[in-house]
């Protein structure tokens, strides 16, 4: 898709947390394009305002209002940054447009919401452009970047990790998974990146990222920055490797000299096309069915048995630490929101907008998933349907 033209375009930009946006404004601004910015309250950088032409923030969950705000200042070209907390998707209040796009989804997830969203937008006139977008610059090519170059065998499980990260991505559970040697070591879900390198458990680990096949790159692309990095080196993690020219790498010199400083392998890599695939079960309104299906492709890869899904939204999934251990995680993602979930229901009940009560976790697995006691009480502690 061609660059918007500076004298004949206005660029809207859609921002959430971390610095995406403000590198998008930048590159945007060096392109000579002029900038209109709506930010998402409680998470865009409100310093922002200082480098666009206009600024304003709305509520997570507002469609019709920035809408309008981008029509108001003549916006012809939009571009979603930044993060939004997956909380987001059980405790934000839609206005009238946005509860009426999220009833016709099947199942809500980033995937579906945004495209929801993109889709509504360009019903007004306004080009949706791919959120990398004035940003080629840090969407490296392959190669090496930073610390000890790769050994072979380090090569041949990045391209084993990138190809199961590839079909967890293709799933929609997440778009990245640790390994430690040939083996998976944990599996990204609902609560992102972050969490997952913190429960990869002992070193050396590899984290592989990776976008979904086919992944619309309008919103919801992979990006790797320093905190990344401050994470793996707590955690351990000694080789990062990341889809080549689909990544983001933020504070590229900034990253390079941390890795270079703990010896961090950094690579970016082309896609492998071999390996082992799965096939994408679609959308499934039921969570039960949902979960079980998910079940069945972990279980084709190699990697688990059983897993977690709330409202159409993997939660957690089964990895070799085992089901209590995917419990567990769910549990800890979801303890608080399952009291901010019912207060949010209760509010709407008053209000006279009750909808449906907050629906429960549910657990399924293959035939060779074994509910035993154990297994029986963290689900029971966590708020899980195992039946």
């Amino acid at each position: 898709m061609e660059r918007p033209d500076p004298a004949r375009h206005v660029l809207g930009v859609l921002a959430g947390a971390g610095e995406y946006p403000r590198l998008m404004v930048e590159g945007a601004k060096r392109a000579g394009m002029r900038v209109v910015v709506a930010g998402f309250r409680g998470a865009v950088d409100k310093s922002l305002a200082q480098l666009c032409d206009a600024f304003a923030t709305f509520r997570v969950g507002a469609v019709e209002a920035p809408r309008k705000f981008f029509q108001e200042h003549g916006v012809t070209h939009v571009v979603m940054t930044g993060q939004i907390k997956p909380a987001c998707i059980y405790t934000m209040w839609p206005d009238s447009t946005a509860r009426r796009l999220l009833g016709q989804l099947d199942r809500r997830n980033a995937h579906t919401i945004f495209t929801a969203v993109c889709d509504y937008v360009a019903g007004y006139g306004m080009t949706m452009l791919p959120s990398t977008t004035f940003m080629e610059e840090v969407l490296p090519p392959p190669g090496h970047l930073a610390g000890p170059a790769p050994t072979d065998e380090q090569m041949a499980q990045a391209r084993h990790g990138m190809q199961l990260a590839r079909e967890i991505a293709r799933l929609d559970i997440g778009q990245s998974l640790m390994m430690r040697g040939n083996d998976v070591a944990c599996v990204e879900a609902y609560k992102g990146t972050n969490e997952c390198i913190r429960n990869a458990g002992a070193p050396p680990v590899t984290l592989c990222k990776v976008t979904k096949p086919g992944h619309d790159m309008r919103f919801d692309v992979p990006c790797i920055g320093l905190r990344t990095v401050q994470h793996c080196v707590a955690a351990g993690v000694n080789h990062i490797v990341f889809e080549a020219h689909r990544t983001i790498l933020f504070q590229r010199q900034n990253v390079i000299e941390l890795c270079n400083k703990h010896g961090i392998t950094l690579h970016a890599m082309d896609m492998p096309t071999d390996g082992p695939t799965v096939a994408d079960p679609g959308h499934i309104p039921d969570d039960a069915e949902h979960a079980a299906a998910l079940a069945a492709a972990l279980e084709q890869l190699g990697i688990g048995n059983s897993a977690v899904v709330c409202e159409g939204v993997v939660i957690a999934v089964a990895d070799p630490a085992g089901p209590i251990k995917c419990i567990q995680r769910a549990g800890a993602y979801m303890k608080r929101l399952r009291f901010v979930r019912l207060v949010n229901w209760i509010c709407r009940v008053l209000l006279g907008r009750p909808g449906t009560p907050p629906a429960p976790m549910v657990m399924r697995g293959t035939p060779s998933f074994t509910i035993t006691p154990e297994v029986e009480r963290a689900a029971k502690k966590a708020g899980i349907d195992l039946r």
